[in-house]
């Protein structure tokens, strides 16, 4: 009896045994971390500011949309010096004012899209490709690179760099050139009817 006991505890503790390694005990979940934790280690990363340079890059995007809303004043120093490749420099605010007005007169429309942006501590960098549609209704394809240099949050200097032969109207086809007149060969006295000549030897 004691024999027969003892196999039967040690036939029930396999049988648990084998239970629970058919069904392994479930590891307590990890609490969830609570919101407001969350927020406060959002909270202690401050969003970076953007730099002079940053800002007025994307204002210049901004105003490209409708170069004819421009507010010069807004981007340039009073004395703000500008270089184009093929129209020279030009000095001061008002002056740059009446380029602008002098490439709009001649424009259709624009379409710009920034390629390319580079900015510096005091410096932005723009390639741009544009699609114009001039007042004569030439269509141009212009790449443009525009270095701007800063005075606080101003330009005080920049530079274009394009190929000016894109924006000229083509070379005007010149009328044809008249031919001169044709020179008459030299004719012969006619014959009277006797066969001689109607010019006398003695004239001679």
């Amino acid at each position: 009896m004691a024999m027969a006991a003892k196999k039967k505890t040690t036939a029930k503790k396999a049988a648990k045994r084998s239970a629970a390694s058919r069904h392994p005990a479930k590891k307590p979940a990890k609490k969830a971390a609570p919101a407001a934790a969350k927020k406060k280690a959002a909270a202690k990363v401050p969003a970076r500011r953007f730099t002079p340079a940053e800002e007025l890059a994307n204002r210049i995007l901004a105003a490209m949309d409708d170069e004819r809303s421009i507010d010069l004043g807004k981007f340039y120093t009073e004395d703000a010096v500008s270089v184009e490749p093929a129209g020279g420099t030009l000095t001061g605010l008002q002056a740059l004012r009446s380029k602008l007005a002098g490439w709009l007169a001649g424009l259709r429309s624009s379409s710009w899209k920034a390629r390319h942006i580079f900015v510096s501590k005091n410096a932005v960098c723009i390639e741009w490709e544009a699609d114009l549609v001039m007042k004569d209704g030439r269509q141009v394809k212009l790449s443009e690179v525009a270095v701007h240099e800063l005075r606080g949050e101003k330009i005080c200097r920049e530079r274009y760099y394009y190929d000016p032969r894109a924006l000229m109207p083509p070379p005007a086809v010149a009328p044809p050139t008249p031919r001169p007149p044709v020179a008459r060969p030299f004719e012969r006295p006619k014959s009277d009817d006797d066969g001689e000549s109607g010019i006398d030897p003695m004239d001679l």
